[in-house]
């Protein structure tokens, strides 16, 4: 990765920019788990007609990386813009939301016979729900003895069905749809150490390794889930529900990684900042 050189374009309805020739911000937050991804995007002086020409619903594609290694870290659709003047600049916030129009107006209302299998029931779902399905194995195939009745939203039942009956991941992630057992990753492989780009944890020293800082997250039972949280230079290759190897004087194994954060400015942060835990 050649770390030096940032890259990034972004796409908004048919209009295409390079952040070569127009500055502009991102923020990506992400996470393991069913809720949409978001992004909010500030591009700095667009001419009037670009700035009046942005509605909700058009499609926003951003990807970033380095010159010769960029990656999609977003896609989804705009779901809110405001421009404001500052000073002698115009900044126009755009905020972007994965699957808009499918987790908002996706619906059935279906009656499944007795016998029906959740992984029958759930991928007859998915063709409705209309987003590109990358992995679908479900954790427990639950079987419906009377058979299942669905009526309403899609996002509703799929996540329903999902999460709770099968005891599985439902993720979307750049508009593709992962479903697999919660304890395994989506991608696999990938080592962050000094030289691939991990930054220095706040508790390390140049000297002497150190016990890294642990974040303790009691979910109401007697089990407890110890976290780390790193950065790295920014890295379109990693995301929520990745298995990532860490490699660093305070930390090494294989981690899951639970939620994180793509930032990007072309003269400001430009890292990934991740929490994950002991895959």
């Amino acid at each position: 990765m050649r770390f030096w050189k940032r890259a990034a374009t972004l796409q908004i309805g048919s209009n295409r920019y390079d952040m070569a020739n127009l500055f502009f911000t991102f923020e990506v937050p992400f996470e393991d788990s069913e809720e949409l991804g978001s992004a909010t995007i500030k591009a700095y002086n667009l001419s009037p007609a670009t700035r009046s020409g942005i509605k909700k619903g058009q499609v926003v594609i951003l990807n970033a990386g380095y010159e010769g290694d960029v990656g999609t870290i977003f896609t989804g659709k705009v779901s809110r813009v405001t421009s404001k003047k500052e000073g002698t600049e115009w900044i126009t916030t755009i905020t972007a939301s994965e699957a808009l129009e499918e987790w908002l107006s996706s619906e059935v209302n279906k009656t499944y016979a007795a016998g029906s299998k959740a992984s029958t029931i759930v991928n007859d779902l998915l063709n409705i729900f209309g987003l590109e399905v990358g992995t679908m194995e479900l954790a427990v195939d639950k079987e419906y003895p009377r058979g299942k009745v669905c009526k309403g939203k899609v996002k509703n039942l799929v996540t329903e069905i999902v999460t709770l009956d099968c005891k599985s991941r439902f993720l979307i992630r750049n508009g593709v749809i992962t479903i697999n057992d919660p304890s395994k990753g989506v991608n696999m492989g990938y080592n962050l150490s000094p030289s691939t780009g991990l930054l220095r944890a706040t508790e390390e020293t140049e000297d002497t390794p150190v016990t890294t800082n642990q974040t303790t997250i009691d979910d109401g039972g007697e089990a407890q889930e110890t976290t780390y949280k790193r950065s790295c230079l920014l890295n379109y290759h990693i995301g929520p529900a990745d298995i990532v190897q860490i490699t660093s004087n305070s930390l090494n194994g294989k981690f899951l990684i639970l939620s994180g954060t793509h930032r990007g400015s072309p003269t400001g942060d430009w890292k990934t900042d991740i929490e994950v835990k002991s895959a």
